[in-house]
């Protein structure tokens, strides 16, 4: 029901993704100062609960997640991916997830999906996240995703249901690098309005509250 991304680049990890479901931003999407992290299909929040706690105290992802799908009764039913800050990558899809379902990894980044119209999507996302290598990080997540809906996306419908991205910035961190769209017709086109809005209102934010600090996850 759902397709993704991870990527770290230059000390920054983020996450973007969307569903033909509510509220995806506020179960299967976690960034942290070491890395990032999807789980999806059969969704077990707690595993990137657990995979970021387990990141932050040094433990490489493939480790971590590996851990937690071996503690887990239903990994058959899971999907989980994601990279930490070293680059290292993982990539999970159960057997038992509902087709077509899949992942691929790049250079710092894995893509996965499941309920899809077909490998496309996820060949999109990455093709697009790789293409606009010379944009920031939150705004080639964006692109991805909008690259996987416009392939396809989740097959259950013409457009996601919600849509999220989320961005960890240890130098300038900014509204847009935390935005969501928890239930509209068109989520995607959405979380794209509302990242030009926080946008441009952080640049407002900054000129005139210059102490101000965004930062979602302090040292």
């Amino acid at each position: 029901m759902t397709f993704s991304i991870c990527a770290t680049v230059d000390g920054r990890h983020g996450v973007a993704i969307a569903t033909k479901a509510i509220a995806v931003g506020s179960t299967a999407s976690f960034v942290c100062h070491d890395g990032a992290v999807c789980t999806q299909a059969t969704t077990n929040t707690p595993i990137g609960v657990r995979t970021t706690r387990q990141l932050e105290d040094g433990v490489p992802i493939d480790d971590a997640v590996r851990t937690q799908l071996e503690a887990d009764p239903n990994a058959d039913r899971r999907q989980v991916h994601g990279v930490d800050g070293t680059g290292t990558t993982v990539t999970a899809t159960g057997d038992a997830c509902e087709s077509w379902a899949g992942h691929l990894d790049g250079d710092g980044y894995t893509v996965a999906g499941n309920m899809l119209t077909g490998e496309s999507v996820l060949e999109a996302v990455g093709d697009a996240f790789e293409r606009d290598a010379d944009r920031s990080l939150d705004e080639r997540l964006l692109v991805a995703l909008r690259a996987g809906e416009d392939a396809g996306g989740d097959k259950r419908g013409d457009h996601a249901q919600s849509a999220a991205l989320s961005v960890f910035d240890p130098e300038t961190p900014r509204l847009e690098h935390d935005v969501r769209v928890d239930e509209h017709h068109d989520a995607v086109t959405e979380l794209e309005r509302v990242y030009e809005v926080a946008r441009t209102t952080g640049e407002d934010w900054t000129e005139r509250y210059p102490a101000v600090d965004l930062q979602r996850h302090p040292s």
